[in-house]
């Protein structure tokens, strides 16, 4: 550790200060910077290992400084701190080159943690680059889960191998593909989209292959396929767990060849394209029964993007019910109450059935509130945890002219109360859910009198 020099770019002092005693009672070298002008000439003349960096600071902000440190290839392992954590930033950020992304406030062992990764990464000069960025549409929610998938996006669009994106239907696998080829070297090339559940087996050949004339009744013209159309560009398959085997076989050669036939054709014609795919199904599986190549597989399974359900992020649904009711255009808010109703909900549809409940109820909604009355949920289960959204739906229920520390104390009372009966009331389990020390837990038992 002796000789690694870290640069904790933060204009708020009471942080970098905390960051520095932190850093150098680990036993770095630190140095330190209040805004993006002086951040830049200290990583460009010391060279540091690492530098953390906040996006938001007095003149030159955090990304043009990546931008910079990029384009001078200063070989800097950049970790991104913002109280921002919405989709844009984090994938931007990670656009311009950084190795990692936290959001504010960080925690000391994840930060630690990310900046012996890349100390470990810069010795294997590994590449963790990555891009930012949406298509038709964004990517909403900050959760840590959803840090991962932008994470995942930006390296990927930066490399030209074949991605598979996995998750539940109507998780938004078609936007991650738009985001990578959107930011990648092929963006100014097409994105070509096939679903292949939804033709039937005998056109789908011709629709990815094309067909000469005469190839067979009705082909009275020569036709370029969706592989010849996407060429210079990416071709995304969606369901390409349901391909068929026959298809299934062409698909490999042209995976491996580079190049396919047309129907009707024994001539070769090269394609220069970037393979992207996505499925809803257990792919691992399907080989282990037979019903999907084990070649193909491994072919497609090369740079593979899981996409969380619904249920696995809440915390995200009032970012994506405010996304989908400002896309509606007509001033409709939400009671909390709706919201509410929203948050304890399964969503076996993922964000697609939320997208469709929005829009219902934003149709129904009297007087431009949605109450509970307009939610119309279909027979899933609500959340045995309770109807709390985490993250961020109750910051937007706490009463205006509430008092910081009134606020502060009913949450923290509540997650407690919730934490013990989850736990069946053994308060080491329940520290261990809120993350805290057990003595903690114990003090503030007795400071809200809940029994210690």
């Amino acid at each position: 550790m002796a000789g690694q020099w870290i640069l904790v770019a933060e204009d708020e002092p009471t942080a970098r200060e905390a960051l520095r005693g932190l850093l150098e009672a680990e036993g770095y070298q630190v140095l330190t910077a209040p805004d993006g002008e002086s951040a830049l000439r200290a990583a460009l003349e010391r060279r540091p290992e690492v530098m953390l960096l906040d996006v938001r600071m007095p003149g030159m902000d955090g990304l043009s400084v990546q931008q910079r440190l990029r384009e001078a290839e200063a070989g800097i392992s950049v970790v991104v701190m913002t109280a921002y954590g919405g989709s844009s930033v984090a994938i931007e950020a990670m656009k311009q080159g950084a190795f990692d992304y936290l959001t504010k406030p960080v925690d000391a062992g994840r930060l630690l943690a990310v900046i012996r990764r890349a100390l470990a990464a810069r010795s294997l000069e590994a590449d963790a680059e990555a891009v930012g960025g949406m298509g038709r549409g964004p990517l909403v929610g900050d959760s840590a889960v959803m840090q991962e998938v932008y994470k995942r996006i930006g390296q990927y669009a930066r490399s030209d191998a074949t991605v598979l994106v996995r998750g539940e239907s109507g998780t938004g696998k078609e936007l991650v593909v738009e985001a990578i080829h959107q930011h990648s070297s092929r963006s100014g090339g097409p994105l070509v989209k096939i679903n292949c559940a939804a033709i039937p087996e005998t056109l789908l050949e011709a629709e990815l292959f094309g067909h000469e004339r005469g190839a067979f009744t009705h082909a009275l013209h020569r036709r370029v396929g969706r592989f010849e159309e996407a060429d210079g560009g990416s071709l995304f398959l969606d369901e390409v767990g349901d391909l068929p085997a026959a298809i299934q076989a062409k698909l490999l050669r042209a995976l491996q060849e580079r190049s396919i036939e047309r129907l009707g054709s024994n001539k070769p014609v090269h394609v220069d394209i970037r393979l992207m795919a996505a499925t809803a199904r257990d792919l691992e599986k399907d080989v282990a029964e037979g019903r999907f190549r084990e070649d193909l597989y491994y072919r497609l399974n090369v740079l593979t993007i899981r996409l969380p359900p619904l249920r696995e992020r809440k915390q995200d649904i009032p970012a994506l019910v405010g996304h989908f009711l400002r896309r509606a255009g007509k001033g409709v808010s939400i009671s909390a109450e709706a919201m509410q109703a929203l948050c304890g909900y399964e969503w076996p549809g993922n964000v697609r059935e939320l997208e469709n409940v929005v829009e219902r109820a934003v149709a129904l909604a009297h007087g431009g509130v949605i109450g509970v009355e307009e939610i119309q949920l279909g027979p899933a289960p609500v959340s045995g945890s309770g109807s709390v959204c985490g993250g961020g739906a109750w910051t937007d229920q706490v009463p205006e002219g509430a008092k910081l520390d009134e606020a502060v104390e009913s949450l923290e009372r509540a997650m407690i109360e919730r934490a013990l009966r989850a736990s069946g009331g053994n308060k080491s389990k329940a520290a261990e859910v809120l993350g805290i020390h057990r003595r903690l837990l114990y003090e503030k038992l007795r400071r809200y009198g809940l029994g210690g």
